[in-house]
C-alpha cells in the first residue's frame, strides 16, 4: 500500500490580488509563508519518503515545508501543474465576472462543459494529473509520498476518483496548504480524508476572507476590473485633492490639475499606465504608474494608488497592487517601488500585507517619504530533475 498526501500550494499572488492564475507563474505572499510554516509544523513528526511538486514557483516554494526539513530530493513533474487557462490567464476576476460570467460559473460548477480559448479541458488536465498520481503511487509501494499541486486539478482528481460528474456540487474546495490523504492498493485509491486545513488558524485561512467557495452563494466577493482613464481631469484632480488633504490637511496648498497633466502626458503613449478601478459600474479608484522611472534598475514605479472613501476598508486595495504587478511583470520588471508618507498608516499596512518592505527614505514635497520595495522575482534557485509528461 502507498500513502499519498496531496497538498495545495500556499497563498500566492492570484489568491491575494483576485486574479485568475493557472500556469501563469507567481510568488508566495507574506501570509502564504506563514501558512508554509504552519504546514511544516504539521508534518514535523509525519513520515514522508518522497516529495513531488508541480514545477511552478508557488508549489515549489510550498514544498519546502516537507522536503527541506526531511532531507528529501524534490522531484518536479509538470503533470501536477494547474489547469492551463488560455486567454483567461492573469485576468482580474472582476473582468471575468463582467465579460464572461457564464463560463466563470461553469468553471466552478460545471467544469465538464467549461470552454475557454487556449485552455485545457477538464478531461485533459484531470487526465495528466491522474496519470502522474498513479505513477507516484506505483513507484512508492510501501512508502509515503507527498505531492504539491493546485486547487482546480486537485478538485478534478477528487471528482474522477471519489464523486463522479453528477456530484460536482458536493465536492469541496481546498484552502491554501489544505491536505488530502489517499491510500493506494491493488490499483485503487481510497480517501482517508480530503481538503483538511486544521493546521491553519482563522488568520491564516483565505476561506475566512473570501466567499467564492461557499455553496449557498449568499455572500459575494468584491472584485475590481480596470480600464484606461481618459478625459477625466476634474474627477482625477478631485481624487488627488482628497488624498492630499486626508494626509496633510485642508490648508495644505495643492494643484490637482498639474498632477493630471503629468499623468495624462505619460498615458498618451502607455494608456494602461493610468487606470480607473471599477467595481461593477461604479468608479472605485485610480492606479497611476510611471514605467519611465527607474527603468535601469528593473523596477516598476507606482506613482499613485487611490480608493474613493466609500470603497476603503473593504480589502480592495490589494487588487490595485495586483494590477500594478501584472502591468510591470508583462514588461519585464522584476520588482516594484513606491513612496508613501510615514503618516499614512492605512497605506503602510496595505503595502506590507502585499509584501512591500521598507527600503529607505526619499525627499517629498512636505518632508521625507518612506521608500518601499516589492520583490516579485520568480526565483529559480531549486533545480531538481523535471520528470517528463
Amino acid at each position: 500500500m502507498t500513502r499519498i498526501y496531496i497538498i495545495r500550494h500556499a497563498e500566492a499572488e492570484g489568491n491575494l490580488f483576485r486574479r485568475i492564475h493557472g500556469q501563469y507563474d507567481t510568488t508566495i505572499t507574506p501570509r502564504g509563508h506563514r501558512q508554509i510554516a504552519a504546514l511544516r509544523e504539521r508534518f514535523a513528526e509525519e513520515p514522508v519518503d518522497a516529495c513531488y511538486s508541480s514545477d511552478l514557483v508557488r508549489t515549489r516554494t510550498t514544498a519546502q515545508a516537507i522536503w527541506l526539513p526531511k532531507g528529501l530530493p524534490l522531484q518536479l513533474d509538470a503533470r501536477f501543474r494547474e489547469v492551463r487557462l488560455g486567454r483567461w490567464e492573469d485576468l482580474p476576476f472582476g473582468q471575468l465576472e463582467r465579460e464572461d460570467p457564464e463560463e466563470l460559473t461553469r468553471f466552478s460548477r460545471d467544469p465538464l462543459h467549461w470552454r475557454v480559448e487556449g485552455a485545457e479541458t477538464l478531461e485533459e488536465y484531470a487526465g495528466r494529473f491522474l496519470a502522474g498520481l498513479r505513477d507516484v503511487a506505483e513507484r512508492n509501494d510501501g512508502r509515503t509520498a507527498a505531492i504539491f499541486s493546485h486547487g482546480s486539478v486537485i478538485r478534478a482528481m477528487q471528482m474522477y476518483l471519489f464523486y463522479g460528474p453528477d456530484r460536482i456540487p458536493e465536492i469541496g474546495h481546498c484552502d491554501n496548504t489544505g491536505v488530502s490523504l489517499l491510500e493506494y492498493e491493488n490499483g485503487a485509491f481510497r480517501a482517508v480524508y480530503l481538503n483538511d486545513s486544521g493546521h491553519l488558524t482563522p488568520e491564516l485561512s483565505i476561506f475566512t476572507r473570501q466567499n467564492w467557495w461557499r455553496k449557498d452563494g449568499a455572500r459575494r466577493d468584491e472584485d475590481l476590473w480596470f480600464r484606461p482613464l481618459r478625459d477625466a481631469a476634474d474627477w482625477y484632480a478631485a481624487c488627488r485633492r482628497e488624498a492630499w488633504q486626508t494626509i496633510y490637511g485642508e490648508e495644505a496648498p495643492f494643484d490637482g490639475y498639474a498632477y493630471w497633466r503629468s499623468a495624462a502626458d505619460a498615458a498618451g503613449s502607455e494608456p494602461w499606465s493610468l487606470c480607473q478601478a471599477m467595481l461593477g459600474d461604479e468608479p472605485a479608484g485610480i492606479l497611476q504608474l510611471n514605467p519611465e522611472q527607474l527603468p535601469a534598475g528593473n523596477a516598476g514605479w507606482i506613482s499613485f494608488l487611490y480608493l474613493l472613501p466609500a470603497f476603503r476598508g473593504r480589502g480592495l486595495g490589494v487588487q490595485l497592487v495586483g494590477q500594478a504587478v501584472s502591468y510591470y511583470r508583462a514588461r519585464g520588471r522584476s520588482y516594484l517601488q513606491l513612496s508613501v508618507s510615514p503618516e499614512n498608516e492605512k497605506a503602510l499596512a496595505l503595502y506590507r500585507r502585499c509584501g512591500f518592505c521598507d527600503a529607505g527614505w526619499v525627499p517629498g514635497l512636505r518632508g521625507d517619504l518612506l521608500l518601499m520595495d516589492w520583490n516579485g522575482e520568480l526565483t529559480r534557485d531549486l533545480q531538481p530533475e523535471l520528470q517528463p509528461v
